[in-house]
C-alpha cells in the first residue's frame, strides 16, 4: 500500500490490521470493523472458541518466559511510537520518504513492560508524553530483560536498548527528521544498541 500502517484507522489498533499479513489468523476474521475495539465481540477473541482457532495468539505477548513473563497474556508488550514527529502517524499511514532521518536510525515500535494496553485496544506509546529515559515506567520504552528492551526499526532490525542510552540518543532514536547525528552502527559499537 505504499505507506507504513496507521497507529489506528476507524478506531481500531495496527495489531489487529496485521494479523492477515502474519498468518493466517481465525481471530481477525470475526473482527468486527464495524464496532468498537471494545465491543463484547471483539474484546472477546482472544479468550473464546473460534472455528480452526488453537491456543492462545501470543504474536504480541512477551516471548521471554520467566521471570518476565509477568505480563497478563491478554496485554502487548509491543507499542507503536506515535505522533508528528515518530513512526506512526496516529490516523494515516507514514510513507517511507517521510523518515528523513534513515530507516536504519528510526524506531517504529517498542517494549513496553507491564503496559496494560490490551493487544487490540488502539492505544500505542505516545512521542508527546512519553519519558525518552530507559526503564522509566508504563510510558517508557522499557522491559524486564537484563538486555534491556526490545525495538524494532524502521528497516525491520530488532536491537536491545541498552539501560545507559541517553535519553537525548532515544529521543533521536524516536524522530523520523529531527536531523540528529545518530548512526546506529556507532551505537552498537558503543554497546548502546545489542544485537
Amino acid at each position: 500500500y505504499s505507506t507504513f500502517p496507521s497507529a489506528r484507522e476507524g478506531g481500531h489498533s495496527w495489531r489487529i490490521r496485521l494479523l492477515p499479513y502474519m498468518w493466517s489468523s481465525p481471530q481477525y476474521s470475526v473482527y468486527d470493523f464495524d464496532q468498537p475495539w471494545d465491543s463484547e465481540n471483539n474484546i472477546t477473541i482472544d479468550v473464546r472458541p473460534l472455528p480452526s482457532k488453537s491456543g492462545d495468539l501470543a504474536v504480541y505477548g512477551n516471548p521471554y518466559g520467566p521471570p518476565c513473563d509477568a505480563d497478563d497474556p491478554h496485554f502487548t508488550s509491543y507499542l507503536l511510537v506515535v505522533g508528528d514527529e515518530a513512526f506512526a502517524a496516529p490516523n494515516r499511514g507514514r510513507k517511507q520518504s517521510e523518515i528523513t532521518d534513515g530507516l536504519e536510525n528510526t524506531i517504529a515500535v517498542a517494549e513496553v513492560a507491564l503496559s496494560s494496553v490490551h493487544w487490540i485496544s488502539p492505544v500505542d506509546l505516545d512521542f508527546e508524553t512519553m519519558s525518552f529515559s530507559i526503564n522509566d515506567g508504563p510510558r517508557s520504552i522499557s522491559s524486564c530483560h537484563p538486555s534491556g528492551p526490545a525495538v524494532l526499526f524502521c528497516d525491520g532490525a530488532v536491537y536491545r536498548l541498552n539501560s545507559g542510552i541517553d535519553p537525548a540518543t532515544v529521543r533521536g532514536l524516536c524522530t523520523i527528521n529531527g536531523g540528529e547525528s545518530i548512526s546506529r552502527d556507532s551505537l552498537v559499537s558503543a554497546g548502546l544498541l545489542i544485537p
